[in-house]
């Protein structure tokens, strides 16, 4: 049932966006689409990504799949409505989704039942809304973290070759994976320096608290573009977690850069100090430093990152990781993206090597 209203909300708006024409647009964060925009000020835009994957992990058989390992996948919509001078109401909705094999989150659960909601199609990402005034966006939703949007160097975010889920970055909902769930938002750009904060505000201690945020969670970035040398930003984010069994809170921190060395290429660096379970890895915590860099050759986009994870606990918990991939402009609007990542554990078998092709259209 969820699966029919859902489809029907979003093919009730989409036919209103298209009726107005064509004019486009762009989508806020890493995240650029383009956009149909209609006459009653609603832009309908997504994203749409089908790739093959090859995993490998320890001695175990290779795992392959043709489906949207990383749910890249978006279906959107978004108004500004003017209501007072310099005064707007703005919005967003956006929904996750499979073309591969129809789920929006991990398949593997679907044999679970009581995991049954896991294997619905579509999968709210982003919802919210907010006022945009001459002292910067006030909004109440569900919203991706700076954490995750400031700084975000990584083309094969939200796919199966992602940094993320092969010890690059951060991982998880307090990592750079992160969307929060029931918070308040600010975020102003004064000159070269942006600034973004959100704050969970449900306090909900039934057994059925639905929420992946508790009260006091918060996250914020600060950063900084062409203040000292053209071409280059850095910034600070960070993540807070408040509710942790036995503890008064723990932290995510991550520190960053990156810098236009050349026409056609650039340099980047994360430092992240990592102390909310499962950002660094299931068991342990630790640190991640990631240097990576993109170089522009005619279409296409290279990109080499190399990570090394430091662990809080076991050896065994350390690792390094490696990962080189080609984005290729097909159009404006679509790429085609191959890639190879490997997570090698020093004193186990235990790694995690991910091939991958994969496909992507932007409307």
């Amino acid at each position: 049932m969820k699966n029919i209203l859902s489809m029907a909300f979003i093919l009730a708006f989409s036919s209103t966006a298209f009726a107005g024409g064509a004019q486009m647009g762009s989508h806020q964060g890493h995240n650029a689409m383009s956009s149909g925009k209609s006459s009653s000020g609603v832009h309908f835009y997504g994203r749409m990504y089908v790739g093959y994957d090859d995993k490998q992990t320890g001695s175990a058989a290779d795992v392959e799949n043709l489906d949207d390992g990383g749910n890249k996948s978006r279906l959107g919509l978004k108004f500004t409505e003017t209501i007072s001078s310099g005064i707007q109401l703005v919005g967003n909705l956006e929904y996750k989704f499979d073309i591969g094999d129809g789920t929006s989150t991990n398949e593997t659960s679907c044999a679970s039942t009581s995991e049954a909601t896991s294997c619905r199609t579509f999968d709210l990402h982003v919802g919210n809304l907010g006022f945009k005034t001459p002292y910067g966006y006030f909004g109440a939703g569900t919203f991706e973290t700076p954490y995750k949007t400031m700084g975000q160097y990584d083309n094969n975010m939200d796919t199966a070759i992602a940094l993320n889920e092969h010890g690059g970055t951060s991982q998880g909902a307090s990592g750079m994976a992160g969307n929060v769930e029931s918070v308040l938002a600010y975020s102003a750009t004064m000159g070269p320096a942006t600034l973004s904060y959100t704050y969970a505000v449900s306090d909900d201690r039934a057994a059925n608290d639905n929420t992946n945020t508790d009260q006091g969670d918060y996250a914020l970035g600060l950063l900084f573009k062409d203040m000292l040398v053209h071409g280059l930003s850095f910034g600070y984010s960070r993540t807070h977690v408040q509710a942790v069994s036995g503890g008064s809170g723990e932290s995510n921190d991550r520190f960053h850069a990156s810098m236009k060395v050349m026409p056609n290429m650039g340099v980047f660096v994360s430092l992240e100090d990592l102390s909310i379970p499962g950002s660094y890895n299931s068991s342990t915590k630790g640190d991640i430093t990631t240097i990576g860099t993109h170089y522009k050759m005619g279409m296409t986009d290279w990109q080499v990152v190399y990570a090394k994870g430091d662990s809080d606990g076991a050896a065994t918990n350390d690792y390094k990781t490696l990962g080189v991939s080609a984005q290729m402009n097909l159009s404006k609007s679509s790429d085609l993206t191959i890639g190879y990542i490997k997570q090698d554990f020093d004193s186990t078998g235990d790694d995690i090597t991910t091939r991958g092709i994969g496909l992507t259209h932007k409307f």
